[in-house]
């Protein structure tokens, strides 16, 4: 968990999964109990590699919390294939109790004021950015993602993340662009709240 947590304030990108940072803790669980399992044993580990190599995704894994739970399953079975059947039952309680613990206190979400603000812009406010004012009005921080070129040159389309100070008032923030002259289309795309 204090590797996930690490991970979680060092990251910078703006591609954050909570999935991923769950995964960080029940695969060093898991491999703990493989290692147990495997112990001192050629065969076992030998073993492992055979099984590893039975397990082919004919359909695309999109969640790496779901690779976890396929590396749990697999350190489930060979302990217990081993006749390790104390170790298979205690790992399955211990880190399905974790597991339960993260889901409760919602280990690694991020904030939902967190969104994706899209707008075009026309050329000549590129470098102007009066629209600069609104978002020290509303948003308590703001990065730049794109700029790239719309409707045939016409127009540029800037792409931020952003977080709102006051995630209720995004109506009006919105509103507020769109009076801007030479500013259309403004969305933003809120993150879906993570599942787990």
């Amino acid at each position: 968990m204090f590797i996930s947590f690490v991970y979680r304030l060092t990251y910078k990108g703006h591609s954050y999964s909570s999935s991923f940072v769950n995964m960080l803790v029940i695969i060093t669980m898991v491999t703990s109990v493989v290692i147990m399992v495997i112990g001192n044993n050629l065969a076992r580990a030998f073993g492992l590699v055979g099984a590893m190599s039975i397990i082919r995704f004919r359909t695309v894994v999109k969640d790496t919390r779901d690779i976890a739970f396929v590396f749990f399953a697999l350190a489930c079975g060979m302990a217990t294939g081993a006749g390790n059947h104390i170790l298979a039952l205690v790992g399955v309680l211990f880190i399905s109790l974790i597991i339960g613990v993260m889901y409760w206190w919602q280990f690694g979400s991020v904030s939902t004021n967190e969104q994706v603000l899209r707008f075009y812009l026309m050329p000549e406010l590129r470098d102007s950015e009066s629209y600069l004012d609104i978002f020290d009005r509303y948003l308590s921080s703001h990065t730049l993602l794109s700029i790239r070129s719309a409707r045939m040159g016409q127009y540029f389309e800037a792409s931020y993340h952003i977080r709102l100070k006051q995630p209720a008032r995004f109506r009006d923030f919105v509103n507020e662009l769109n009076k801007l002259e030479g500013i259309e289309r403004v969305t933003i795309v809120f993150n879906e709240p993570d599942d787990y």
